[in-house]
């Protein structure tokens, strides 16, 4: 996993995505998760306690201040005077920013945020835990509507297990990546989205980049496995003079940001 310890980048350092993990101890305190609370107004309060679940109440909450602080330090902007909507396509944005691009993700108790400086982006954090959910062990079937011919071949050649669990939630992943970055959501028909035979990536492999031509535009892919269980995809347009590169990928602790909005006026 290449994914760096909290740094704070400046405007010039974008692209960027921000993870961070909300099983992190100060949300399970109830004094301190009351305290990060109150930094919202009470419309927003309440949206977040409607979580039955406090482990759902905990992601909710480190969506909200990740999605702040992270625009904040990419910006300059004071997050007290951000003020966010959605577009046509129901896609979350900033009224306050031109320019850059912004897109959220929650995950097996992860959230995640990537920003550039594009008209769209797209991200998804995918857990192979959910495919020891599913009922019948041969899942890929149940789901084969999802994909183009090639992926589901590519799939069906892999014996049940660890593999083709990571297969599987890498093409997830990525599809549903493209889907946020067109603002289709998952009510498209996913099988369109033809990513084709995947060169394997596993847990501790390096930073994979794939570029896809996907309805005449050129899409540009990138994962990585955040751990044995979590692999996260982003994707975006690519321009005609543009070259693929890495894109960098910051941690950042549930305390650290909380200090950060804390220590704006």
């Amino acid at each position: 996993m290449a994914v760096k310890p909290m740094q704070f980048p400046k405007g010039k350092d974008v692209p960027c995505v921000f993870i961070c993990d909300s099983r992190d101890n100060i949300l399970n305190d109830d004094f301190e998760f009351e305290g990060i609370l109150r930094l919202f107004p009470l419309v927003k309060q309440q949206h977040i306690l409607t979580k039955k679940v406090r482990s759902l109440r905990n992601v909710a909450l480190c969506n909200q201040i990740l999605q702040l602080a992270g625009i904040s330090m990419v910006t300059g902007q004071n997050w007290r005077t951000l003020n966010f909507g959605r577009n046509m396509y129901g896609k979350p944005e900033c009224h306050e920013i031109k320019g850059l691009a912004f897109n959220m993700s929650n995950s097996n108790g992860r959230t995640a945020l990537y920003l550039d400086n594009v008209s769209d982006v797209g991200i998804d954090l995918a857990s192979t835990q959910d495919c020891s959910q599913f009922d019948d062990e041969d899942y890929v079937c149940t789901f084969k509507d999802i994909f183009a011919a090639r992926e589901l071949s590519s799939l069906e050649q892999m014996t049940p297990g660890a593999a083709r669990d990571q297969s599987f939630t890498h093409y997830w992943s990525l599809k549903e990546s493209y889907t946020k970055l067109t603002g289709t959501g998952l009510n498209c028909d996913l099988s369109e989205i033809d990513i084709g035979v995947l060169q394997p990536l596993r847990p501790g492999d390096a930073v994979q980049i794939i570029v896809r031509q996907i309805s005449n535009e050129t899409i540009v892919f990138q994962s990585e496995w955040l751990d044995d269980s979590t692999v996260v995809s982003i994707c975006k347009r690519k321009s005609a003079y543009e070259e693929e590169q890495i894109i960098p990928m910051f941690e950042l602790k549930v305390a650290e940001i909380v200090s950060l909005l804390n220590s704006t006026k």
